[in-house]
């Protein structure tokens, strides 16, 4: 599975991604495209079978057909035909169901890998519609189309050369007609793959906005824009099933060609025959003539042989939806935050990098530059930054203040410049000492659908009393104490959900319970009241105060009374200001 997993990250294309998943169920493909090549040997051995009774009992005059060893060997085949396809079904399952078990652990294992760093490039909702809707989606393609893709050039040739023992000249109309339904099944194959592609980015667009919209359901209740915001989520909804039905569409319209082109090539060999019976011409045959029996034969497996390719071509839609799941997940596998941005100097994983000190006295960025996707966003910024002081960010929006923040907290690599630590130079990106040492906290904090004790644990182990006096230092200790089960209550959609300002204090308390040496805040009273706002930083101001350091992105006027030093940012292109 390990190996699997390395194969289904590192594949170059979405093409190659597909194929290298296939090679995971290779046993189980080999063996269902064997019962369907018996499924065609059986048909053959019908065939002859019914060819011979009709033959002998209405040309030839004879009673063969009154021997009961040929119904037997009639029953035996029609009951392999009729088991083969339950046989071949549990087996297409199992394939399907190990393939994408092994696609759902390599996502799991890459987002495991690099969690935060996978946003805002993919958001929860749309992690969450590609773990299960599109992989689920994928199952008529491993199930089915693959083994079928082999089965149309395989089937079909076991039937030429069962027919060619007979007449040449029916094979031959088989093998000029049989290019036209490949034809058009890739004509309509490439539209349904378009219109499979614009159906999944609506479907992940309406999973993102349901999520927007549920986090913040609160704030539209009190805002009373609850009908708008239905109205909104509607009119994408009918979006994705106007999308959704051409998919649909395309998919019958590609079915109705290929039956109507097997139809009229299964017409030729039937009108061929019919001339030939009538004594209009005798070409195609052997020996010069041709029975009944041999004629019936001809004819009951002429349909047979398009069966493979019009099952082919009605899959062909399956292949579609596959492709676009693999490109999906190929931008997954390829959000790797170390190759798309301008890499540190001397990158370096966790098991390389150096301890910290014990006590960090002094925080120094020289000339540090923040990138996003390798482009270079601020001038060169020059800090000093000592216990208990705070520092305010500001600049006009896109500048780079979240991704300055970003690369503090080593979540991006340093894209120029030093970061030192103690007057030491230090490469904090991916360093999970570093970022045990801080604390972060954005905009709108992620709580946990759980309770306010584990939220503010995360898994480690504190007393009732350092609970609250947390929460006392983020002003939430009020909140807290006035909340059903008070530290038991369940934070979640069924025991109800904290306002933005609570839910920013019992982030804060987090914080403040874990002790960070410095704290780095994205824009945290963005959306708080100014009464909430005011409380939310004189919080802050004890927090620096006991000897911690804060840096805080804010676009607020009023905040620059809480710092000590306000930074505006530049960006490259723009000249410092005085």
């Amino acid at each position: 599975m390990k190996n699997s997993t390395a194969l289904l990250c590192d594949s170059p294309d979405a093409k190659t991604l597909l194929r290298n998943a296939g090679k995971i169920a290779y046993h189980e493909s080999f063996w269902l495209t064997c019962i369907g090549m018996i499924q065609t040997l059986c048909t053959i051995v019908f065939a002859t079978i019914i060819a011979l009774l009709i033959n002998s009992a209405v040309y030839l005059q004879q009673s063969i057909w009154q021997q009961t060893h040929w119904w037997w060997l009639l029953t035996l085949v029609l009951s392999i035909k009729a088991l083969l396809p339950l046989v071949q079904s549990r087996l297409a399952d199992k394939a399907s169901g190990k393939i994408r078990n092994a696609l759902r652990t390599a996502t799991f294992k890459h987002c495991q890998q690099h969690h935060i760093h996978l946003f805002p490039a993919f958001s929860a909702a749309e992690l969450s519609s590609l773990i299960s809707t599109e992989i689920d989606s994928t199952r008529d393609y491993f199930a089915e189309f693959l083994p079928q893709q082999r089965l149309a050039v395989l089937a079909p040739l076991l039937i030429i050369i069962a027919c060619s023992s007979i007449n040449w000249l029916v094979p031959l109309i088989f093998a000029l007609t049989a290019p036209l339904v490949p034809l058009f099944m890739i004509i309509a194959g490439h539209k349904a793959a378009e219109a499979s592609q614009r159906s999944l980015t609506q479907l992940n667009r309406l999973g993102n906005l349901l999520a927007d919209r549920i986090k913040g359901l609160n704030a539209l209740q009190l805002a009373r824009a609850t009908a708008h915001e239905q109205q909104s989520v509607y009119e994408h909804s009918e979006s994705y099933r106007r999308s959704t039905m051409q998919v649909l569409r395309l998919a019958f319209l590609s079915g109705t060609l290929l039956e109507f082109f097997s139809a009229i090539s299964v017409a030729l060999v039937a009108v061929y025959l019919g001339l030939l019976f009538l004594g209009k011409y005798q070409i195609g045959t052997w020996s010069g003539e041709i029975s009944l029996g041999h004629g019936i034969f001809l004819l009951m497996l002429a349909p047979e042989f398009y069966l493979p390719l019009r099952r082919l071509g009605t899959l062909y839609h399956a292949r579609a939806d596959a492709m676009s799941v693999a490109e999906h997940l190929l931008r997954l596998f390829s959000n790797n935050p170390s190759n798309n941005n301008t890499p540190a100097k001397h990158p370096l994983t966790d098991s390389h990098h150096k301890s910290l000190p014990i006590q960090i006295h002094i925080i120094t960025l020289r000339n540090l530059q923040a990138a996003r996707h390798g482009q270079l966003l601020n001038k060169p910024l020059n800090l000093t930054l000592t216990p208990g002081q705070s520092v305010l960010l500001r600049g006009p929006s896109g500048i780079g203040k979240s991704t300055l923040l970003d690369t503090l907290a080593g979540f991006l690599p340093i894209a120029a410049g030093q970061l030192l630590i103690n007057q030491q130079a230090s490469d904090v990106f991916n360093h999970a000492s570093w970022q045990s040492r801080i604390g972060y906290m954005a905009q709108q904090p992620e709580l946990l659908f759980d309770s306010v004790r584990h939220n503010l644990c995360l898994g480690r182990a504190f007393t009732d009393e350092q609970l609250f006096d947390a929460l006392e230092a983020a002003q939430a200790g009020a909140l807290v104490r006035g909340l059903p089960k008070q530290l038991d209550y369940q934070i979640s959609d069924s025991g109800g959900y904290l306002s933005g300002g609570q839910a920013q204090r019992i982030a804060l308390a987090r914080i403040f319970l874990h002790q960070p040496d410095l704290l780095l805040l994205d824009e945290p009273t963005a959306n708080l009241d100014d009464d909430t706002a005011d409380l939310f930083l004189k919080a802050l101001q004890q927090f620096t105060q006991q000897g911690g350091m804060l840096i805080m992105a804010s676009h607020r006027i009023s905040d620059t009374a809480f710092f000590q030093q306000v930074i505006t940012l530049h960006s490259k292109e723009e000249a410092t200001d005085a």
